[in-house]
C-alpha cells in the first residue's frame, strides 16, 4: 500500500465556502460546522444517486490506513460541472476538503472542494452556465432554478405552524427523514430543488411538470374536469389547470401523508392545498412561480412565496434515479 500522510486540518467557517445546495436532501445536523482537509489517494467511486461516494485512504496519526467515505452531489449536478465516473479513479492523490461526521469514529464527510491529481480544482457546486441568448415563445421547455434551494430546514422556525406542528417539529428526528427512503419531496419544496425542470404541453389536454430530482412526474389535466371525491392520495397529488391568458394556473389536493410535505420536521396531510401560478417575465428568461399554500391541520394560515426559473434550453435532464441504499448511507452508524 502506498504510504500516504494527512498534511493538515484546519478549523473554518463554512461561509468561506459556497453554499451547500448539493446535501440538498441531508441535514447540517448530521456534520460538523468546522472544515477539515487532507490530502489522500482514491481507492473507489460510486457514481451514484442520489449522491455520488469517493473513497479516499489516508494514513492515521498512528501509521496505520484509514478509509474515508465522502459524500459529493448527484451524477446530474457533477456531470453539469464537467464531471465524468472515470474522473478520479483508483490510485489518483487528490486534496478534499469537507464537513466530517459528528460521529468522531465515523470517517465520513460532506464534501466541499476536492483538487484534482494535476493540481486543477474540480468543481463540486454551483448552477450551470446560463444562455443569455436564448428566449422562450411559452413555457413549454427546459428550465433551472434561480437562487437557493426550499430551505426546509428553517421550516419549524418559519412557517405558521400549529400546535399540532409545533409539537410534532419539537420531536424531530433526522432519522426519519423521507428523502432517506427516497420518499421524494412535494411542492414547494421540489419547485426549487438545484435541478432541472420541463415543463411539457401535451396535445391530450394535460401538461407534464418534471423534476430531473428524482425524476418526479406531475400530470396537469387541462379538459375542465375537477378533482375527484374521494380520489387516492398520492406523493405528488391531483392537478388540475387553467390558462389566464399566457399564465398557467395549477391546482393540486389530494396530497399522501408526508413527515417532510412542508419542510423538515413538517408534515402535511390531507388538507393540504397548492395553487401555483407559471408566468413568463418580460425578459422571455425567466419564469415566476407564485404560489399559495394551505394545509389547515399543520399551517396556521396560507404561505405565499414566488420562485423563479431560468430558461435552458442549452441544456439536457439527466437520469436521477433515487437508489435506497445509497439514500441511507448518511444515517449508517
Amino acid at each position: 500500500m502506498k504510504q500516504i500522510r494527512t498534511y493538515m486540518t484546519v478549523a473554518v467557517l463554512l461561509s468561506i465556502f459556497a453554499p451547500a445546495t448539493l446535501l440538498a436532501h441531508h441535514h447540517a445536523v448530521n456534520f460538523l460546522e468546522e472544515t477539515i482537509a487532507f490530502f489522500g489517494e482514491v481507492t473507489r467511486v460510486d457514481w451514484t444517486n442520489p449522491h455520488v461516494y469517493i473513497y479516499l485512504e489516508t494514513e492515521g496519526d498512528d501509521g496505520t490506513p484509514v478509509e474515508w467515505e465522502i459524500e459529493t452531489g448527484s451524477t446530474p449536478s457533477l456531470t453539469r460541472r464537467g464531471w465524468q465516473p472515470d474522473t478520479l479513479k483508483p490510485g489518483d492523490s487528490v486534496t478534499v476538503r469537507g464537513r466530517p461526521d459528528r460521529n468522531p469514529e465515523r470517517k465520513f464527510m460532506s464534501l466541499r472542494a476536492v483538487t484534482a491529481p494535476d493540481g486543477t480544482p474540480l468543481v463540486v457546486q454551483g448552477r450551470p452556465a446560463e444562455d443569455p441568448n436564448a428566449r422562450a415563445t411559452s413555457i413549454d421547455g427546459i428550465w433551472q432554478a434561480l437562487g437557493g434551494p426550499y430551505d426546509r430546514a428553517k421550516a419549524a422556525t418559519h412557517l405558521p405552524l400549529t400546535e399540532k406542528a409545533k409539537a410534532i417539529a419539537a420531536n424531530f428526528d433526522v432519522a426519519n427523514d423521507p428523502f432517506i427512503e427516497c420518499v421524494a419531496p412535494p411542492v414547494p419544496d421540489s419547485l426549487s430543488t438545484p435541478y432541472l425542470h420541463q415543463i411539457i404541453v401535451n396535445d391530450d389536454d394535460t401538461i407534464t411538470l418534471r423534476e430531473e430530482y428524482w425524476e418526479i412526474d406531475r400530470t396537469v389535466y387541462m379538459d375542465g374536469r375537477g378533482h375527484p371525491e374521494n380520489g387516492p392520495r398520492t406523493n405528488q397529488g391531483h392537478s388540475i389547470g387553467q390558462w389566464e391568458g399566457d399564465v398557467l394556473v395549477v391546482d393540486t389536493v389530494l396530497f399522501d401523508d408526508h413527515a417532510f410535505g412542508n419542510g423538515a420536521g413538517i408534515p402535511n396531510g390531507a388538507q393540504k392545498h397548492m395553487v401555483e401560478r407559471y408566468e413568463i417575465m418580460d425578459d422571455d428568461r425567466t419564469l415566476s412561480i407564485s404560489y399559495v399554500l394551505e394545509d389547515a391541520e399543520y399551517l396556521a394560515e396560507p404561505v405565499t412565496d414566488t420562485r423563479e426559473w431560468r430558461y435552458a434550453p442549452h441544456l439536457e435532464m439527466l437520469p436521477n434515479t433515487c437508489d435506497l441504499e445509497i439514500a441511507r448511507r448518511s444515517i449508517q452508524d
